[in-house]
């Protein structure tokens, strides 16, 4: 009897941790159809996003709108590859032809100066560490990697402290580099390498044996880091060595995106579906299956970490939401479908919803405005059969009603709830 208790207690407990954090994905409207390549996010409402054919896009509400902001001196036949957003104004953007070349705004894309061009460049990718600080990585041009920082907020570009020769005939990735102020840089190459330097002065040569390719690299903190080219290398002590994860990640095609926080990593392939481990890769999941294209880049917000975008091959944009609390608040399998009121109602802008499911299935539960729109989907998820609950937060949501809808297999319900600010 008493080793049933335990077990219990631990399929409880288990059970919390399991659902305690997910990501809830939506659609959202590009207006595009070209291939977008990358996508910066200052916060939850403002990010910026690159593509083919000189395309830039911005949004200030969270994505609700994609306003295009591609204007002269950005040729419209220029693929661009890199973006970031310094803030909600400003905004450097790359891209590569014949030769590479970098864009800057400071009013929100109205206007665009180009700060920098390098003849036979290729431009992978460009951060900023803080407002004024910033790097730059690029193909080697001359024998050398094309490496450029600023400390002028991106309006100019100088190389002449950063030397690193070319390996062969080596060559970078778009979007396979990771800057931080503290913590160092580091990129990926087709070499069975990376590169990294703490000083941006003296760089070291980390092997990524077993791997030709480096698609894609991020550090959830100074040690803990994944890169990945048709698979995905862990390194837990700042990229000394490189080791497979605590389990493989699904699918087959080459990872193009990773980003994470904490014991969180978000990984995207060039496909079609989006990969989740909350447990430092001990396990993962699907997060999200995108309707069609393929995933080239994902980011997180810098402000919060609690929402994400990603990007597709046909201008299609997915929007990731962090869903923390689903609480399983009883061990007992009801018997039958329910959708309860939430409390407190009317509120603002928290509530707390909860309903119970008679059998293990894959549930949805969103959040529609008075004329039937989405609004916001708060869980997508296989969940066991029980009772749960769950805190909304609509401090995103102007007042008035709102509907939402539980939906568990063939059942459906639907309740009304007033938000007042």
């Amino acid at each position: 009897m008493k080793y049933f208790l335990i077990s219990k207690v631990l399929i409880i407990i288990f059970s919390v941790s399991v659902f305690s954090q997910s990501i809830s994905w939506q659609e959202q409207t590009s207006g595009v159809t070209t291939q977008l390549t990358s996508v910066s996010a200052v916060n939850g409402n403002n990010a910026w996003i690159c593509g083919y054919s000189g395309r830039v896009l911005r949004t200030t509400n969270g994505g609700a709108n994609w306003i295009s902001v591609n204007s002269s001196p950005i040729p419209g036949t220029l693929d661009l590859h890199t973006i970031f957003a310094i803030d909600s104004m400003t905004a450097l953007v790359g891209g590569s032809g014949t030769s590479s070349f970098l864009f800057r705004t400071s009013n929100g894309g109205a206007t665009w100066t180009q700060v920098f061009t390098e003849t036979g460049g290729f431009l992978n990718s460009v951060q900023m560490g803080n407002s004024f600080a910033g790097f730059m990585m690029g193909d080697p041009v001359g024998g050398r990697w094309s490496l450029w920082g600023t400390t002028t907020a991106g309006l100019t570009w100088d190389s002449s402290s950063f030397y690193l020769p070319q390996n062969n005939s080596e060559a970078g990735w778009n979007n396979s580099f990771y800057f931080d102020v503290s913590a160092g840089v580091w990129f990926g190459t087709n070499n069975t390498r990376v590169y990294k330097s703490l000083t941006l002065v003296n760089w070291i040569t980390q092997p990524t044996t077993g791997q030709l390719n480096s698609y894609a690299i991020w550090f959830n903190t100074p040690f803990i880091g994944l890169t990945g080219g048709t698979a995905l290398l862990l390194t837990t002590n700042a990229g000394v060595t490189w080791g497979a994860p605590g389990s493989a990640l699904p699918g087959t095609a080459n990872i193009s995106g990773i980003t994470g926080f904490g014991t969180t990593w978000i990984v995207v392939r060039q496909a079609t579906d989006i990969y989740l481990s909350v447990n430092n890769t001990s396990t993962w999941s699907t997060s999200y299956t995108a309707p069609a294209g393929s995933f080239r880049h994902i980011t997180k917000n810098r402000a919060d970490n609690l929402t994400f975008f990603a990007v597709r091959s046909n201008g299609g944009i997915s929007k990731g939401t962090l869903v923390t609390g689903i609480e399983p608040i009883s061990n007992i399998i009801p018997d039958k479908f329910v959708l309860k009121q939430n409390y407190p109602n009317p509120f603002n802008p928290k509530t707390t919803i909860e309903f119970m499911i008679p059998k293990n299935s894959m549930v949805n539960l969103s959040v529609f405005d008075a004329l039937g729109r989405e609004v916001q989907n708060i869980i997508n998820n296989e969940l066991k059969a029980g009772e749960y609950r769950i805190n909304f937060n609509a401090s995103d949501l102007p007042s008035g009603t709102y509907f939402y809808k539980l939906i568990s297999g063939e059942n459906v319900q639907t309740k009304k709830m007033i938000l007042i600010k």
